[in-house]
């Protein structure tokens, strides 16, 4: 479980800082966004097979990040 856990911070951390050079605002925050996003549409890839989700969450972030 430490294993997981490391990896998801380090991969939200790696989120957060290339949205602050990006310069989005509130670059933690939507990285945190951005996380559910990704963990919600592996999990419903798996539970219904269906890869869309993917692109669907890919789009939402898409606009959390234009809103700021």
């Amino acid at each position: 479980m430490g294993v997981a856990r490391n990896h998801k911070a380090a991969v939200e951390n790696w989120l957060a800082n290339g949205l602050g050079l990006g310069r989005v605002a509130s670059s933690r925050e939507h990285a945190r966004e951005i996380m559910l996003l990704m963990e919600g549409a592996m999990a419903l890839m798996l539970i219904h097979g269906d890869r869309t989700y993917t692109q669907t969450a890919a789009r939402a972030a898409k606009r959390l990040v234009r809103r700021g």
